[in-house]
């Protein structure tokens, strides 16, 4: 049997995903994406049933916003468990660090609607809605090694 699709399922209320994301960091910034709501993302997404988390950072990166990367170190392995609306959402997410090969568009389409990408100093971390939360201080105060983090 082959499967296709993103790595996603929902049942009633509840949905589990494996997403996986890019890391960019480049002159004591970060690139991420804000929503309409001014919540930060990480540029990233679903993982597609059979492909490695790895991949799925080069494929969301190029889908997202243009450019082939060099996929560097898993940092950060997230069980984060949030409730959006009446939707319970269970994502794990594989978060590595990433170098840009070329110049990024500012700009990407997610769910139909225009999203903004900006630099955003690291300094500047625990002052924005980035989510997951975690990443405020885990990207500042990253040890080294990759981290594991539960969040519920």
């Amino acid at each position: 049997m082959v499967l296709s699709g993103d790595f996603r399922h929902t049942q009633n209320n509840q949905t589990f995903s494996l997403r996986a994301s890019a890391l960019i960091i480049k002159n004591n910034q970060i690139l991420l994406t804000k929503d309409d709501r001014e919540c930060y993302y990480t540029i990233g997404g679903a993982s597609l049933i059979g492909e490695k988390t790895i991949d799925t950072v080069s494929r969301e990166t190029f889908e997202e916003i243009g450019v082939e990367t060099s996929v560097g170190e898993l940092a950060f392995v997230i069980e984060n468990h949030f409730c959006s609306g009446q939707q319970f959402w269970h994502n794990i997410e594989f978060h590595y660090f990433v170098k840009l090969l070329s110049e990024p568009r500012l700009e990407m389409v997610e769910n139909g609607r225009l999203q903004a990408c900006e630099w955003v100093d690291l300094d500047q971390l625990t002052k924005i809605n980035l989510v997951p939360e975690c990443l405020q201080t885990g990207i500042l105060n990253w040890p080294g090694h990759l981290v594991h983090i539960v969040n519920k």
